[in-house]
């Protein structure tokens, strides 16, 4: 039996990459350590059948952002974290433990105020929705208590 070492290093060993690129790899979910997905490159392996996803491309890692509910008389929500995903999401993509990291929350919501809240790792929506926040067209419906007066409201 051969002595247990990381993850990373094991893949570093199969695919002719270096520790890094495998680290990359494992998080991004193209691991599989007898058929079960691994996302942690500490994760010690001995004899174990280790498969990696032939279409692993580390190009295709994205950032994620996440468009989540404020209803009015709460706090902004956090991210709900990977154990708040719906399973039954028809147009999920692989939920991956790294999509929970890192996320900026942009233009955030008064307590009173209910609408969309935005949380996300791409520095360029942060940018466009904070830098740019003042040129960017925002709609508000108000919901008006009692009567207005007929000459308008009064000082």
């Amino acid at each position: 039996m051969t002595e247990p070492v990381r993850l990373a290093k094991r893949i570093a060993e199969l695919r002719g990459c270096s520790r890094r690129e495998a680290e990359l790899l494992i998080a991004g979910g193209w691991v599989q350590v007898d058929g079960v997905m691994v996302e942690e490159p500490h994760f010690r392996v001995a004899g174990q059948a280790i498969t990696i996803d032939p279409a692993a491309d580390l190009d295709q890692a994205q950032d994620v952002t996440l468009l989540l509910h404020q209803p009015a008389g709460t706090l902004a929500p956090e991210p709900p974290g990977i154990a708040g995903h719906w399973a039954d999401d028809p147009g999920a993509r692989h939920i991956l433990k790294k999509h929970f990291v890192q996320l900026t929350p942009c233009a955030p919501l008064d307590a009173a105020t209910s609408g969309l809240v935005v949380w996300t790792q791409d520095w360029r929506i942060v940018r466009k929705l904070t830098a740019d926040a003042a040129t960017l067209e925002h709609e508000l419906l108000v919901d008006v208590a009692g009567e207005l007066p007929v000459d308008g409201p009064s000082a």
